[in-house]
């Protein structure tokens, strides 16, 4: 992993530590491209999580923006999602 990345989850957690208490709602916003494959697989990593996810096409349907609310146990489970999902081609993490 890239240093400016780790240190963008470090600096994450430290804020979302300070900022709320645990467990928490947290709100996820991802855009990729408008593949069922990638957007299956950004929905499975909240699978067994109480989430609500949205699903927005863009106007010529190449994208998708996904925003995904769910309950957190900390901010360290909140840093795993975005890991996992970065794992997906051409996701952008919002």
């Amino acid at each position: 992993m890239l240093k400016d990345s780790e240190e963008f989850y470090n600096r994450l957690e430290k804020q979302l530590l300070e900022s709320s208490s645990w467990p928490s709602v947290y709100i996820y916003k991802f855009i990729l491209k408008s593949e069922e494959n990638s957007i299956k697989n950004l929905k499975s990593l909240f699978n067994g999580i109480d989430a609500n996810i949205s699903i927005k096409l863009s106007s010529l349907n190449k994208f998708t923006s996904i925003t995904i609310k769910a309950k957190m146990k900390s901010p360290s489970s909140i840093i795993e999602k975005y890991k996992l999902a970065s794992k997906i081609k051409g996701i952008i993490s919002l």
